[in-house]
């Protein structure tokens, strides 16, 4: 055995982490800071600030304060997400001063002596000195055919360990690896796909391309018509502060981050701040039943005598720590009496493992109907699986042979699963909501079937050997079955893919390094809390609970961050609704833009900012609909365009200005109430307070820029009573439509 010293340990190169999964503290402050609009409103505080009148750049306080809450909520949410994922980290075990220590994976070294067991993900680049193992490079290579590696083959990291052990000495670490070098050649984040991201990006993209050139209209307008500097400048500046959404894009990104903190409390690491929205998307949820519906842990329920006897021995030669052999480990009494002369490890496609023993033949431990035994599973046996314990076979082989033919049974073990709780609950509410649920594994079907009836799963499944499946069925046996049994890793990510090609969104849950496949095919994928290292790796999200109800919390998060922002966006979107439909009127008909900076500043806070911030983090379990664009664009052009009718009669009409800010405010808080229903007591105290603040804002204003209430005349008086029910009518009746229309579906 070879093993470092604390010495060497010290002065090695370590193995540091080159490619970060969340952002710095550094880059969250510079993506938030430094964005395109703000930018623009920089630019248009510096003509503002040009004007001397600086009351209208209060706007720009807004935005710094908005940023610097952005800034706290991610910097915080980051910090709870790295100090969970140390916790998730996977353990290695080394060879140093002279004993086997368990690290860290950045605290590995160059030179170190690495020990490999089945499940493990390799951390670095190195060469095989002792055993052997087989590996799957697909995330390296994209190949899905295993490889055999022996003793002085090379190993490239990230590459997962599918059946055997060995010891690794390590050659390259950190930058200088090959799974890092790849990620760096790769770019540094992969943009998770996000429905949410995209709908926002098209509704800013259109928005940033109208900025431009509506300033310099405004501001040829203003020149042509003869206002002067500072007339051109606070009207252009009130439309242009109005056509930005300032805070939206903020408040989707604190939000994520919020959403990501606040599953932190339930010991859920996410890996993908969008995936969470994914979650809240999903039709079908494909449970791996080992290590999700169970706790992972097996306890022996029976043995055959001359079983135990055999595996007291061959038990012994294996290193794995599966829940199978940690159960026998823990049931039997190990000890070396055979003279091997070779073994096989488990592999989950060939389902057994085998020793060649000299003078005496080959024994295969594993699943019965894969070992080719000549005798037949006795019938109470057949009771067992159909109960939901799990069998494992003992045969013998006189030959010495890696392939089971024509074997003797020697005898039967029968493990049973640890099942978690809550599964029954769980299992229920998705079913309630329309989501699929499909049990998948490699375990004979009729005991993934017991098991699953045993955690409350519906009596009514249908359970199927994907092993007696044809290529021609297969698309149709996956649609139409509940239950799948002695499912292969390759079948995992063809079920996966099959589901997705029939318009269904798919999360997947894991926690062996036969599921890797299927996760990373996944739409979004779940690594349990006994996963190995592989699982981790490319899960989007880690459980580091037992608790199976936790899936339910995801779900609501996801709703939450979808409908939440899907009712303030409307928010956002009406007033630069309004401003560049005004905008462009007040060109064609030469009309004065209503509002000044001030104005629209005051507007934003009561009628957008502050409801916005509150209704974000309510509550919202309902299930999730694809109509964001078409719900945010027809609620914000509705309201934009009461507001933009009242703002003509104001216009053509030529009353006091005041009239058209008081207009706005209505029309934005009758906004937020329409999406705020249903209505509890903590909105209407919100909604009673933003009154309140809309009456002082009037009074505000008045004073300010009118100086007196006498400056309002019995006609402006009188044209305010019809706009405001006007504007009072208009969503009343659109509101009552709308009620309707869901009613109705």
């Amino acid at each position: 055995m070879r093993f470092l010293t604390n010495e060497e340990v010290k002065q090695a190169k370590k193995n540091i982490d080159v490619v970060k999964p969340y952002k710095t503290t550094k880059e969250i402050i510079f993506s938030n800071v430094f964005t395109f609009f703000n930018g623009m409103i920089l630019v248009l505080a510096f003509f503002v600030a040009t004007t001397l009148r600086f009351e209208n750049l209060l706007f720009v306080l807004v935005i710094v304060i908005n940023t610097v809450i952005g800034i706290y909520q991610e910097v915080k949410s980051k910090n709870a997400l790295e100090k969970l994922s140390l916790i998730s980290r996977a353990k290695y075990k080394v060879n140093r001063d002279n004993k086997v220590q368990e690290i860290d994976i950045y605290e590995i070294v160059l030179g170190e002596y690495l020990n490999l067991n089945l499940g493990d993900q390799i951390p670095c680049d190195g060469v095989l000195i002792a055993g052997e193992i087989e590996v799957d490079e697909s995330l390296l290579t994209g190949e899905s055919d295993n490889i055999y590696k022996k003793v002085n083959d090379k190993l490239l990291s990230g590459s997962n360990i599918v059946s055997g052990s060995g010891l690794m000495k390590v050659t390259a670490v950190g930058e200088d690896s090959y799974i890092n070098k790849l990620a760096q050649d790769s770019k540094k984040f992969k943009k998770y796909p996000s429905k949410l991201r995209d709908y926002l990006n098209t509704i800013l993209k259109y928005i940033s391309f109208l900025l431009v050139p509506v300033a310099i209209i405004l501001y040829l307008r203003g020149k042509f018509i003869g206002l002067d500097y500072v007339d051109i400048v606070l009207n252009s500046a009130g439309a242009l502060v109005g056509m930005i959404p300032e805070g939206l894009v903020l408040l989707v990104s604190v939000s994520l981050a919020v959403s990501a903190y606040k599953l932190t409390k339930k010991k859920v690491l996410v890996q993908e701040l969008y995936c969470t929205e994914t979650l809240a998307r999903i039709d079908v949820l494909c449970f791996d039943k080992t290590g999700t519906i169970t706790t992972g842990n097996m306890n022996v329920v029976a043995i055959d005598e001359l079983a135990k006897e055999k595996l007291s021995s061959y038990l012994a030669y294996f290193d794995d720590e599966n829940a199978t052999s940690r159960a026998l480990k823990k049931y039997l009494r190990l000890e070396k009496k055979w003279h091997v002369i070779k073994k096989g490890a488990f592999s989950s496609r060939d389902k057994f493992s085998y020793i060649q023993v000299k003078d005496e033949g080959t024994y295969f431990f594993g699943a019965f109907e894969f070992l080719d035994i000549k005798e037949k599973l006795a019938s109470n046996f057949e009771e067992y699986k159909n109960n939901g314990y799990r069998i494992l076979t003992l045969a013998f082989s006189k030959d010495f042979i890696d392939k089971p033919k024509d074997t003797e049974l020697i005898g039967n073990v029968v493990l049973s699963d640890e099942i978690k709780e809550n599964t029954k609950q769980t299992f229920d509410y998705f079913n309630s909501q329309g989501v699929d649920i499909k049990i998948i594994s490699g375990d004979n079907h009729k005991a993934v079937l017991g098991v699953a009836k045993k955690a409350g799963f519906n009596k009514n499944a249908l359970a199927v050997d994907m092993t007696k499946v044809s290529d021609e069925d297969f698309e149709s046996v996956v649609l139409n079955n509940q239950i799948f049994g002695r499912v292969s890793p390759n079948q995992k990510e063809k079920m996966v893919e099959i589901l997705q090609k029939n318009g269904k969104t798919v999360a997947m849950s894991g926690d062996g390094v036969n599921d890797v496949l299927a996760l990373k095919k996944a739409d979004i994928s779940f690594g349990m809390k006994e996963a190995t290292s592989a699982v981790k790796s490319v899960a989007n999200i880690v459980l580091l609970t037992d608790d199976f109800g936790v899936f339910y919390n995801i779900l609501m998060e996801g709703r939450r961050v979808i409908n939440n922002i899907q009712k303030v966006a409307a928010l956002f979107l009406t007033k630069t609704f309004f401003s560049i439909s005004f905008a462009i009127l007040s060109v064609i008909f030469a009309m004065k833009f209503p509002f000044i900076p001030i104005q629209f500043t005051v507007i934003s806070a009561l009628t957008i900012g502050i409801p916005s911030f509150f209704l974000t983090f309510e509550e919202n379990k309902q299930i999730v609909k694809n109509n964001f664009m078409k719900e945010v664009l027809t609620n914000a052009s509705l309201a934009g365009s009461i507001l933009v009718g009242a703002v003509l009669l104001v216009n053509i009409f030529q009353i006091n200005s005041s009239i058209a800010f008081i207009l706005a405010l209505l029309n934005g808080l009758l906004m937020v109430y329409r999406v705020s229903l249903p209505l509890n007591s903590h909105k209407k105290l919100l909604l009673y307070l933003l009154i309140l603040g809309g009456v002082l804002g009037v009074c505000a204003n008045i004073f300010i820029l009118e100086k007196s209430f006498v400056s309002l005349t019995l006609k402006d008086i009188i044209l305010l009573l019809i706009t405001f029910i006007f504007v009072v009518t208009l969503h009343l009746l659109t509101l009552k439509k709308q009620v309707k229309y869901d009613i109705k579906k």
